[in-house]
């Protein structure tokens, strides 16, 4: 957009591991923003698209172009000077839906709405890009955004994500997946529908959309031999190839997870649709890109 660099985006289901990968990315030269939470979350990506309204419905596909357009307009050029009437108003209109005024929780404050009116910059980033888990959900309407838009899905085994205790993912965009919206299922039941079906998606449309530009990152393997996936990355970003930044913070948690719960809560076919959905994931994660 308006001669600025293609970003690299990261996202994946809430609890994959997606911080080390956002770490990776500032190693490598990336700038990420600013407006980032302890988790390296983009606040002014969580602002325009984690909204209250698409909780109900399945956004417009101009809504979706119009949040793209500024987020890389603050993220690049700044907002600050560059806005129609009718977009000051939809980040007023955001802001009030957010604390401490308003009651939706979505990890943003209106003080990062504020931010994002007032952002400026000097000169746009020699390369850019950010990392917010809910990225995959819009991942389509991003690419046709953002011309040369290349992204990084992590993913995670099924079945401890299945457990996991961040559910608002599942919670808030089953619906865009054809999930039913209803607590009358247990909620670990609905993870790991959750997890099939948006994985699936975005494995889906990175394999034909994005060749080359899209690759995944299978978290468990990414911990237990992080060298040859750093290289990935690099690949990825066009870079040439450097050793693995030796304070990178690996620290895997609550890998095996499942291991301590009663599995019998699962329909036996779901189940085996993560174990095939698992294999797609180990095959990608030795690539370059999704096959």
């Amino acid at each position: 957009m308006d001669g600025t660099p293609p970003p690299v985006a990261i996202g994946g289901l809430g609890g994959s591991g997606t911080r080390v990968f956002a770490e990776m990315l500032r190693y490598a030269g990336v700038d990420i923003g600013t407006r980032l939470n302890r988790s390296l979350d983009n606040l002014w990506f969580t602002v325009l698209f984690k909204r209250a309204a698409w909780v109900g419905r399945r956004p417009e596909d101009e809504e979706l172009s119009t949040a793209a357009r500024l987020f890389c307009l603050a993220t690049t050029r700044g907002l600050a000077q560059r806005l129609e009437p009718e977009d000051a108003t939809l980040i007023a209109d955001l802001a009030a839906d957010l604390p401490p005024n308003g009651g939706w929780q979505c990890g943003a404050r209106a003080e990062h709405a504020a931010d994002l009116l007032a952002s400026r910059r000097d000169r746009p980033p020699l390369s850019w890009g950010w990392k917010e888990p809910n990225t995959h959900v819009f991942l389509p309407a991003l690419d046709r955004a953002l011309p040369g838009l290349r992204y990084i899905h992590v993913v995670r085994d099924g079945r401890d994500m299945a457990f996991s205790a961040n559910t608002w993912q599942t919670r808030h965009w089953a619906h865009l997946y054809g999930l039913p919206m209803t607590e009358d299922i247990p909620l670990p039941v609905r993870q790991l529908r959750y997890w099939l079906r948006a994985n699936r998606a975005a494995l889906d449309y990175g394999a034909q959309a994005m060749p080359g530009r899209f690759i995944v990152m299978p978290y468990e393997a990414f911990c237990a031999d992080p060298e040859p996936h750093w290289h990935r990355l690099l690949s990825l970003l066009g870079k040439p190839a450097s050793p693995l930044p030796s304070d990178l913070a690996i620290q895997p948690t609550t890998i095996g997870r499942a291991g301590t719960h009663d599995m019998s809560l699962f329909d036996p076919a779901d189940i085996a649709a993560v174990q095939m959905l698992s294999e797609t994931v180990a095959h990608c994660g030795e690539t370059e890109a999704v096959p």
